[in-house]
């Protein structure tokens, strides 16, 4: 078990931004560069002048608004609650936003097993690149690289990261899907227990579930999974009753790998949003 404190946690400000506008983040955890599940999870803080181009990844996202709204054009609009799957090989945006928004975003592999660029390569790739060419309006050009509409930024991160072209997963969704939870029945389990699935598309995929926690109530989860602190605070146990023991509050996340366990026992109603992670077959 990893639990990311989000009150020691620090808060950051892009360099060097691939896109265009203010950039300020917490970092909540990551996973194992270079396997098919690796994962980024990230807070963010925007300002009025972001702005992203229309573009695809090779990796899956997921987004959920916390506060103000961000504008995908014809993908629709997310405000606050909202939860949306933004697939690999599928085209969205522009994203805009006429306010000061904050959104939790986690990137990670998604069904194609191309898995998800570690972070520390994205910068350093970035950087590089910053140095002989230019990022402009989200996209790179590279030195001498005048007439043309360049690159999107990130794809060109990637190839320098991974020194060969990318190859864009066959598009599964034509568009993005933005979830309104709070249009979704909760569904009575334990005592003191309340659950909603936002979605599950299948092992290979994110899976996104609510849960609505009386205080004292006890949930038992399994990995892999990140569990984010929507609200509420409690104490969280792994392992079972021998178990580490540690707090949890607001905005907290709790990491689980494949077959680690925790139990959350809230002291005051919470409520938590549990990230199920992609299972890839291994070879024998």
């Amino acid at each position: 078990m990893q639990l990311v404190r989000y009150a020691d946690t620090e808060l950051q400000t892009r360099g060097i931004n691939h896109r265009v506008g203010t950039f300020r983040y917490k970092d909540l955890g990551e996973g194992v560069p270079g396997t098919p599940g690796n994962f980024f999870l990230r807070l963010v803080w925007s300002q009025t002048d972001f702005f992203s181009p229309r573009h695809l990844h090779n990796f899956d996202q997921v987004r959920v608004q916390i506060q103000g709204e961000f504008d995908f054009a014809t993908d629709g609009v997310m405000k606050p609650g909202a939860v949306a799957y933004f697939p690999e090989g599928t085209p969205y945006g522009p994203q805009t936003s006429q306010d000061e928004t904050i959104q939790l975003v986690l990137q990670i592999g998604g069904p194609s097993g191309a898995g998800y660029m570690s972070e520390a390569q994205r910068v350093a790739a970035v950087d590089a690149l910053a140095k002989v060419g230019r990022f402009s309006e989200g996209r790179y050009f590279a030195p001498g690289d005048t007439g043309s509409t360049g690159m999107d930024s990130l794809q060109a991160a990637w190839e320098y990261a991974q020194g060969r072209k990318m190859v864009y997963p066959p598009q599964r969704f034509q568009k993005p899907v933005l979830m309104n939870p709070e249009a979704l029945a909760w569904q009575a389990g334990c005592r003191g227990i309340e659950r909603r699935q936002v979605w599950d598309f299948g092992s290979q995929t994110v899976a996104v579930a609510q849960y609505r926690l009386a205080a004292a109530a006890t949930l038992e989860l399994e990995g892999p999974l990140s569990c984010f602190v929507e609200q509420g605070a409690g104490q969280v146990q792994a392992g079972g009753a021998t178990g580490q023991h540690k707090t949890f509050e607001p905005f907290d996340v709790v990491h689980l790998k494949e077959g680690e366990t925790v139990t959350l026992t809230p002291q005051e109603p919470a409520k938590l949003l549990v990230f199920a992670h992609p299972v890839f077959e291994t070879s024998p």
